[in-house]
């Protein structure tokens, strides 16, 4: 009976002219009426619940205060931002309003879509830079040092304009022979990005020491090539140092945070990518100067010494230093004899002063022992005095022995030679303290040979000088 009624009813409509709706076409009626009614439109409000479908699709809630919508964004407008979308961003989103006919949901397909109070490109740069920096793109420890003598210098930049111009002339006045490649790029528009990156692995195969990336300032726009991912990841693995040199010295750019050395301005980089000849130069003359100045010190302090130790009497005459020691023992002889005499006297004329007292006979004997007595001393005072200046000339003999083997003399027996100028006032110790055509004279053991200097050769190098 329902069945049957059911079937009464339709029937009952149809023959009414009154059209019954699957689900599938009121879906489409209603899609169809809305991207209709609602195409072409902006809508503004918060991103939540923001989710990336393999890296490709975007889908995400946009919400205000009250109320919330789905939107959908596809991998072919997606692929085109210069930002990532994210939760917490507020945007205007352009698009329209669509249903998706399986589930019966009304959602938003965005076309396009422009950040709230940020301009695109500034978000793009701020998000990237966030990144990179978390990947440790911007760490100082892998930074490179920049080479002190580069070789060969690359440059990545225009060669139309003002800007490789300006980094020869600084280049020219700094070191005039350099060695310079450059490697013409567009430093903007939408081919920028990828000669960029070309240019710097050509240089790298052209085996440059250090490579510069130049151009000069601009808008935000003007300069996104360097602000792309693509540059910084090339920068940052790239073996060679990287001078960043884009823009004025207040634009900043991502190629200046990842490169091993960011300058302010294209002219700075010029300036310290090479030494300034000139000044190196005068650096090394000024070293030089004082080497000499502290040679020639000390070999007049060496002369001076060696004047001072030749003429001592112990080179000179070394004999008269064992005659002043004789002369010394000669005169404590002397003393002793002349002191023995008077002690003698003395106890003689006391002796015969108390001969009248004494028993002569006992007298004279105690004289012969008292004789005795001092005769055994005096033997043994000559002993010990023999004994200290047996000793005394032992030890003299064997420090001039030792002098004697040491003295310049000694030297000259054993086949050297002393080298002295021509006056025989500067001992000749080096080839540099004499010149070709000079005349010298050697010293040997048996006489002085007068010589010529007719060429030098630098025991080192082998080299004539």
């Amino acid at each position: 009976m329902v069945y049957l009624g059911c079937f009464s009813l339709m029937d009952n409509l149809k023959n009414q002219n009154i059209h019954i709706y699957s689900v599938s076409e009121l879906n489409f009626e209603i899609k169809k009426n809305l991207e209709a009614g609602f195409s072409s439109i902006w809508v503004e409000g918060e991103v939540s619940n923001c989710y990336c479908h393999n890296n490709r699709h975007v889908y995400f809630d946009l919400k205000d205060e009250n109320s919330k919508m789905r939107i959908v964004m596809f991998h072919e407008i997606n692929k085109n931002l210069l930002f990532k979308i994210e939760n917490g961003l507020h945007l205007i989103l352009y698009g329209y309003v669509s249903v998706y006919e399986k589930r019966g949901e009304y959602q938003f397909i965005a076309l396009d879509a422009k950040p709230v109070g940020r301009g695109a490109l500034l978000l793009a740069f701020e998000q990237l830079r966030a990144k990179l920096e978390k990947q440790g793109y911007f760490d100082l420890s892998r930074k490179k040092p920049l080479p002190v003598f580069p070789k060969k210098i690359g440059a990545v930049t225009s060669t139309g304009g003002a800007v490789i111009r300006d980094m020869i002339s600084i280049l020219s006045r700094r070191f005039e022979n350099f060695n310079l490649i450059i490697r013409n790029v567009n430093v903007q528009g939408p081919s920028s990005e990828e000669e960029i990156c070309s240019a710097i692995d050509d240089l790298c195969e052209c085996g440059v020491d250090v490579i510069i990336i130049a151009r000069g300032g601009g808008s935000l726009e003007d300069l996104w090539a360097f602000n792309t991912e693509s540059v910084a990841q090339k920068v940052y693995r790239c073996s060679i140092p990287v001078i960043s040199a884009v823009g004025h010295e207040t634009d900043y750019t991502i190629c200046d945070f990842v490169a091993d050395f960011r300058a302010a301005t294209p002219s700075v980089a010029a300036q310290v990518v090479i030494i300034d000849k000139a000044e190196v130069t005068e650096n090394i003359k000024s070293k030089l100067n004082r080497i000499k100045l502290m040679v020639e010190n000390k070999v007049n302090s060496s002369t001076k010494e060696y004047y001072f130790l030749t003429e001592r009497k112990i080179f000179t005459r070394p004999k008269s230093i064992i005659l002043d020691f004789w002369q010394g023992f000669d005169g404590i002889t002397m003393r002793l004899r002349e002191v023995t005499g008077k002690l003698i006297n003395n106890k003689t004329v006391q002796v015969s002063n108390m001969q009248q007292f004494i028993n002569k006979r006992k007298i004279l004997d105690k004289i012969v022992l008292n004789r005795s007595f001092i005769n055994n001393i005096v033997i043994r005072l000559f002993s010990a005095v023999r004994g200290k200046l047996k000793a005394v000339k032992n030890n003299v003999i064997v420090t001039l022995k030792d002098l004697q083997s040491n003295s310049p003399a000694a030297v000259l027996e054993k086949g050297f030679a002393l080298v002295l100028d021509e006056e025989e006032k500067n001992v000749i110790k080096s080839i540099s303290d004499i010149q070709v055509g000079q005349n010298i004279n050697i010293n040997l053991k048996d006489g002085i040979l007068l010589s010529k200097i007719l060429n030098k050769i630098n025991k080192k190098l082998g080299l004539e000088v």
